[in-house]
């Protein structure tokens, strides 16, 4: 099987290692290479395996980063495996696995905090999409109904689950007021069309103007940029005339909280999405968290979904409720421009690289 690993800079690759990529991942060295391992051994006989689902990576993507990203901490010493989110397809299931068959095709179930699969399985280790071949709990995995596109699944397990929880803790009510930021991410495009679907009134907020259209196409009433001479002002008196905006969703935690956190309204909610801290905000965070206590806002954190939340997106994929763009597919030896492209803040929708050549 094909195991695409990372390392940091100074970092030894393993002996075999063919590397395809060096390059500076904001501020780290980052060197990418691709192994062939032996696949995994899997007796679906064996009690260990009871429980466990044998398969095979068809593509994947970076889900909540890559090694050497603020998301992630320092780049490691030694060579790993990375990303979180995939869609496989299983190849052999324990004796004790009722729910999947060889055939279906699966994405992961990602949790935080991370727990048990049961009481005597042992913790998995969400970040190796990047192995062609895994053994996983079956708990941990969700089966795909037929018609959705490896590719418009891959965003799914972080990005998805994660804009429905965000969503469904905001308690978005038909006729609000809804400000998203970040709004090229693939969490921001699916958190706008769920804001939609419950009856907000979505505005989006980012750094670039690049996805202004394709988020209108999904229901945005407007986007705003603060990087446009005019945007940051259009923004602040659109929020005067709405008395402030019920409910701010922020994927990208911290990137846009000291100007969103100004702009939400009496008695808002805050839904803040795990993201880095940027260099010198603690003095604007502070500001910024004076101005939610001074109005009464309401704030809370979501990293990732529950598994019903990600059965919800992938349900509204299939029916066509959900949609989302892919901005770029790699395979081969493009893992650095993979890397890039994922990190590209003004990408616009999903990054997937695929094993396959479908």
């Amino acid at each position: 099987m094909k195991v695409l690993v990372a390392g940091g800079g100074t970092s030894v690759p393993p002996a075999d290692c063919e590397q395809l990529a060096d390059i500076d991942v904001r501020g780290e060295r980052v060197r990418f290479g691709l192994v062939e391992r032996a696949d995994v051994a899997f007796d679906p006989t064996a009690d260990h395996n009871r429980a466990y689902v044998l398969v095979g990576v068809r593509v994947f993507s970076l889900g909540e980063g890559v090694p050497g990203t603020p998301e992630t901490g320092p780049a490691p010493s030694r060579w790993v495996e990375f990303g979180s989110d995939f869609v496989a397809e299983v190849l052999a299931v324990g004796s004790a696995v009722t729910t999947l068959a060889p055939g279906d095709r699966v994405v992961p179930v990602l949790q935080w905090p991370p727990v048990r699969p049961d009481p005597v399985s042992a913790m998995e280790n969400p970040g190796r999409a990047s192995r062609q071949v895994q053994r996983i709990h079956h708990a941990r995995l969700l089966r795909l109904p037929p018609g959705i596109g490896d590719a418009e699944a891959a965003w799914l397990p972080t990005a998805g689950a994660t804009a429905y929880a965000m969503v469904r803790r905001a308690a978005v009510a038909p006729g609000e007021s809804v400000l998203v930021t970040a709004s090229g991410s693939a969490t921001s495009l699916a958190a706008v069309q769920a804001a939609r679907r419950a009856g907000g009134q979505v505005y989006t907020l980012s750094h670039g103007s690049a996805a202004a259209a394709t988020l209108e196409k999904l229901g945005a009433l407007q986007s705003f940029s603060l990087t446009e001479p005019e945007g940051p002002a259009e923004l602040g008196e659109l929020a005067r005339r709405l008395r402030g905006f019920d409910v701010v969703i922020d994927p990208a935690w911290r990137s846009h909280f000291r100007t969103a956190a100004k702009l939400l309204g009496f008695s808002g909610r805050y839904i803040a999405g795990h993201g880095p801290a940027g260099e010198g905000a603690a003095a604007a965070e502070v500001e910024a968290a004076a101005s939610l206590v001074a109005k009464n806002a309401w704030f809370a954190g979501q990293r990732l979904g529950s598994r019903d939340d990600l059965a919800a997106a992938v349900e509204d994929v299939r029916t066509g409720r959900l949609q989302m763009p892919v901005d770029a597919q790699f395979r081969g030896a493009d893992v650095g421009p993979f890397v890039l492209s994922s990190l590209d803040p003004h990408r616009n929708g999903a990054v997937i690289y695929a094993f396959t050549e479908e």
